[in-house]
């Protein structure tokens, strides 16, 4: 809203995403001299998107969840690892922990990891 010759606009977002939060802190440290950053940014992203200035044009933002497909197996492998090392000792027998046992969690790592393309 444009106010006595100034713009004025309140900003508010999230903390869950490494970029909300990079975003976030830098903002914190800039403390009053935050508008400066956001029209010098701004203006670069407008001249990286000169479309934008068609008052047209439909404005699209594309967030990155900061999840790729590779982030999202290490921690699948890492929760399931973790689960398989808090069985029971004796619940495993020493026949069942071999290659068995490394085949049978490649395979069902394997066929979480393919279900993770319904969610892209």
């Amino acid at each position: 809203m444009k106010k006595d010759g100034k713009y004025r606009y309140s900003l508010q977002f999230g903390s869950e995403s490494e970029q909300e939060i990079r975003a976030g802190e830098l903002l914190e440290r800039l403390g009053n001299k935050k508008s400066s950053v956001i029209v010098a940014a701004l203006n670069d992203y407008i001249v990286a998107h000169p479309e934008l200035e068609n008052s047209r044009c439909k404005i699209e933002v594309k967030v990155d969840s900061g999840y790729n497909r590779e982030t999202i197996e290490e921690i699948i492998r890492a929760v399931v690892e973790e689960r398989l090392r808090e069985l029971p000792a004796k619940s495993l027998s020493a026949e069942s922990c071999g290659q068995e046992t490394a085949d049978i969690l490649e395979e069902d790592v394997a066929q979480m990891l393919d279900n993770l393309d319904l969610f892209q």
